[in-house]
């Protein structure tokens, strides 16, 4: 009996070091970044009305990419965390645009960072995945868009990026965007290629900036060349 008293003793301990490393990864992946929390936009009609706007916003846009000799549209932070809270939330009209067991998108600018927070899954290990990117447009590349992977995490984990930047790619792939990933300085880098079925392209981005909490893009169409291919579904 008194022999197997060290032997319970031990199992305790190493059951108390488990359960201390269990509770601080629940604890990291429960941590919430600060701009997601301060991203959440009320359910009210101010919100529903924003992200109406937005949808209309988009929608014109591609319209006139398509049309138009010149184009461009400013969007704030603010105004697209109407359009997802709206639209992208578990029972949204777009929700199952993005992964399952995704919902509740969310973004901030800082800078020229864009951040981008979604929830994931539910119960213990629910937790808040979220990505910090940077972009430009790519000189002497017209219609190529660069976009720097700075951090991917989970709550407060960092996770692998392979998963998400093959979905990255794949939902851009659908909207007639091709990618081709990279890295520099350790980070992942993909090279987004608009109108990439076109030899010569009608349309041209030639403005495309993430600061000041907004995001711009402007361009131009040629109108007198046949119309090019919709970005989006």
């Amino acid at each position: 009996m008194f022999r197997r008293r060290p032997m319970l003793v031990a199992v305790g301990i190493v059951g108390l070091i488990a359960a201390g490393v269990l509770g601080g990864l629940v604890a990291l992946l429960k941590c919430e970044p600060p701009f997601y929390t301060h991203a959440a936009c009320p359910g009210d009609f101010d919100t529903r009305e924003k992200a109406s706007h937005v949808l209309t916003r988009i929608q014109d846009l591609k319209t006139d990419v398509r049309t138009k000799a010149e184009w461009g549209e400013t969007f704030t932070a603010e105004e697209l965390n109407c359009f997802f809270a709206e639209t992208m939330a578990s029972n949204g009209s777009f929700a199952s645009l993005l992964p399952e067991g995704c919902h509740d998108p969310r973004v901030a600018i800082e800078g020229d960072r864009l951040k981008v927070g979604f929830r994931y899954g539910t119960g213990l290990f629910a937790t808040v995945v979220w990505i910090e990117l940077r972009a430009w447009l790519v000189a002497n590349e017209p219609n190529v868009m660069a976009v720097e992977v700075c951090d991917l995490r989970a709550g407060r984990l960092t996770v692998g990026t392979q998963t998400v930047l093959d979905g990255i790619a794949e939902a851009a792939r659908g909207s007639n965007i091709d990618v081709t990933w990279y890295r520099h300085n350790g980070n992942p880098v993909g090279l987004f290629r608009f109108f990439p079925d076109q030899p010569q392209p009608a349309s041209n981005v030639l403005t495309l900036e993430v600061r000041d909490g907004k995001v711009v893009v402007a361009g131009r169409t040629r109108t007198d060349l046949p119309l090019p291919s919709a970005i989006g579904p």
